[in-house]
């Protein structure tokens, strides 16, 4: 299965706003007669508690996945800022990493609605069989300062065994 990656912060706005459109993304994706994406939000700051998960969910209505980054999967696709998207493929290859969409367009700069939604269109031409173009895009958002480092060994047993109950 394709997952859909969103790197998170429950205290930045912009995450906070893009909630909706990944909130819309989700619902598209799991009502699907046979749903080919998940959408993972993971959270890679170290310091965030699962409490502070459970009450952004709660608070914007989430009903996808969501879980701290243990593993270090922001280190492991190169994601720079919350929020930011990634398209993995079901063989782990990172085929899209960037922005949502291009509602924010610098910081504290957001147009009233998106113009181009990159990580649907990703989402599109990967179960198309088309290459991801862009493959990259540059996500405007909170930076990633602290982050634990990608640890392949358990990345696989997360594989293996889901997100659930990390």
């Amino acid at each position: 299965m394709w997952q859909g990656g969103g790197f998170l912060a429950p205290l930045c706005p912009i995450c906070q706003d893009y909630t909706y459109y990944l909130n819309a993304l989700h619902e598209q994706w799991s009502v699907a007669q046979e749903p080919q994406v998940k959408l993972i939000g993971w959270f890679p700051n170290p310091t965030v508690t699962d409490e502070a998960i459970a009450e952004f969910a709660d608070r914007y209505t989430v009903e996808w996945e969501m879980a701290r980054d243990t593993v270090g999967w922001s280190e492991a696709v190169g994601a720079r800022f919350t929020p930011e998207a990634a398209l993995v493929s079901p063989d782990g290859e990172v085929v899209y990493r960037g922005r949502v969409n291009d509602l924010y367009y610098a910081l504290g700069k957001h147009r009233s609605t998106p113009r181009s939604s990159d990580l649907a269109l990703a989402v599109e031409q990967a179960l198309s069989g088309l290459p991801v173009e862009p493959e990259e895009t540059d996500a405007i958002g909170c930076p990633i300062q602290n982050r634990l480092p990608f640890q392949d060994s358990l990345a696989r047993q997360v594989f293996a065994d889901g997100v659930s109950g990390l």
